[in-house]
């Protein structure tokens, strides 16, 4: 089962950067790592006219394409799942998944904030937030990494993942 870990944050905070960051470090360490946006809006990846584009509006729910060296999978789900839920479901074999966003979701979460008038979420009350990533003071006892300090804010997971697996 893999560890899974949320990078939570403004929009702009530079949750983006950091999980590039995060999957060199993951990699160079032998770690086998998956990523899962989450999005409050919808999205689609497919264009109109297009063979699997055709397949869903003729009303098939699951999809797949491949080349034999990648695959993308569309789902119609039939109930909200949530990317901790999605995590488990399609990444099983991985030893560590991030998720991007999803403050609401019931895992461990490091926050970066940015330079932004609005209040950080671990001062508004999002639970679960476990550590920050600013370059600037926040109030609070929780540990704080710089921006840059990818390999940090890694050993810090690779801990989170030691010390939950005992």
């Amino acid at each position: 089962m893999p560890f899974i870990v949320s990078i939570v944050g403004r929009s702009g905070s530079g949750k983006t950067t950091l999980i590039e960051k995060l999957i060199r470090h993951f990699d160079e360490g032998g770690h086998k790592i998956a990523i899962i946006k989450h999005l409050r809006h919808d999205f689609d990846i497919d264009h109109p006219g297009k063979d699997t584009w055709r397949y869903r509006a003729a009303g098939c729910p699951g999809i797949a394409i491949t080349n034999d060296r990648e695959c993308a999978l569309v789902e119609r789900l039939d109930r909200p799942s949530g990317s901790v839920e999605l995590a488990l479901r399609f990444f099983g074999e991985y030893d560590i998944v991030l998720i991007e966003g999803d403050k609401e979701a019931d895992v461990f979460k490091i926050e970066v904030v940015a330079d932004s008038p609005e209040v950080p979420l671990c001062a508004a009350g999002t639970a679960n937030i476990v550590a920050l990533v600013s370059d600037n003071p926040v109030p609070g006892t929780l540990p704080r990494f710089a921006r840059d300090d990818a390999t940090g804010v890694g050993r810090f997971i690779e801990n989170l993942l030691f010390e939950t697996n005992r």
